[in-house]
């Protein structure tokens, strides 16, 4: 990528130099460049706002139901260290842009840990472009469905899945590849329809965005309410089917929930990025028990796999309480536009 000069004041390199006038006895004034202002709708009598951003100042036109931006600093380790888990968690939140920008030119490995976002997502709505050497842009392309006809399509389309496994069982063989393909369109149809029910209107990053950061976490725990429940219900039955060191084992695992779960509400408000994390590698111990679980089945009885596979389940969903509780944090902490107008 060259660097721009300032002779390049094209609005698509985004250097537009402007001559700071007087304006009566004490103001200071810059015009806009008319093609900005005209593609923004911008006029005479328009309202704008001015956000001061360290030695920058943000011009942001004024426009009913714009969509959600923000902004973060690269200066910021943990923003480098969490880039994609910040526009994961964008395009599920409902929002539309963000910007990244730093006072030195941004590293090449950063700006493609941005770009690989839209392969996790499976589609191409996240497009990641360059300002210029100091400035990365996200933009979110619009989704908008209504939630009900979202909602019924992916229900069925996860019955559609549910009855291929019923053919594999009854003779018509499926492949790895073939349940990796439905897997990842089933992933599509879930982010599109989390993005779809999170859609909100105003500027920037608002108390009700951060609000709905929590509620997803909280549909989360409700998930992990019934699954404990009926862990509970199993644990009852089989309990005296394990060894003594299989007990020690289960209580083992139990702590590791309790643990995490515990770690990451603590991280909530005041948001901690620290205690997130922690949360977040104390139940990788845990989950990393996947890789050895057949050899585990193999040397252990029947009820102590059954009861690991079912903790296992239940981990997944407490990792994703703490992925969204995380990105909480990163958002509450580092973005630099809350208000909304």
């Amino acid at each position: 990528m060259k660097a721009l000069t300032s002779d390049e004041s094209s609005l698509e390199g985004r250097v537009l130099p402007r001559k700071v006038q007087k304006l009566g006895t004490s103001s200071l004034i810059i015009t806009l460049p008319r093609d900005w202002a005209r593609s923004h709708g911008l006029k005479a009598g328009s309202m704008v706002t001015i956000v001061e951003d360290g030695d920058r100042l943000v011009v942001i036109p004024y426009v009913k139901g714009r969509p959600l931006t923000a902004s973060f600093s690269l200066k910021h380790l943990n923003i480098c260290k969490h880039l994609g888990r910040v526009v994961f968690c964008a395009y599920l939140s409902g929002l539309d842009g963000l910007t990244f920008y730093s006072n030195r030119p941004i590293r090449a490995d950063l700006v493609e840990k941005i770009s690989r976002v839209s392969e996790t997502i499976n589609n191409d709505s996240v497009k990641v472009y360059l300002n210029n050497m100091y400035e990365v842009n996200v933009a979110i392309e619009e989704y908008r469905d209504d939630i009900a006809n979202a909602l019924a399509n992916y229900g069925r389309s996860l019955a559609s899945a549910f009855s291929r496994l019923s053919q594999h069982v009854a003779g018509i063989r499926m492949t790895e590849e073939e349940l990796e393909s439905i897997y990842s369109d089933l992933r599509g149809l879930a982010f599109r329809t989390l993005r779809s029910g999170a859609k909100g209107v105003g500027y920037g990053i608002s108390q009700e965005h951060l609000n709905r950061l929590l509620m997803a976490g909280v549909g989360l725990m409700v998930l992990v309410n019934d699954s404990f429940y009926k862990l509970g219900k199993d644990l009852l039955t089989l309990d005296s089917q394990l060894t003594q060191d299989e007990r020690e084992r289960v209580k083992f695992l139990f702590q590791v929930l309790e643990v995490s779960l515990v770690a990451a509400s603590l991280g909530v408000e005041p948001p901690s990025i620290k205690k997130e994390e922690d949360a977040y590698f104390k139940l990788r111990s845990l989950l990393d028990l996947e890789g050895e679980l057949s050899d585990i089945v193999r040397n252990s009885t029947a009820a102590y796999a059954y009861i690991l596979a079912k903790t296992l389940d239940i981990a997944r969903i407490i990792k994703n309480i703490e992925e969204t509780l995380l990105c909480h944090a990163l958002f509450k902490k580092y973005s630099e536009s809350e208000q909304e107008i």
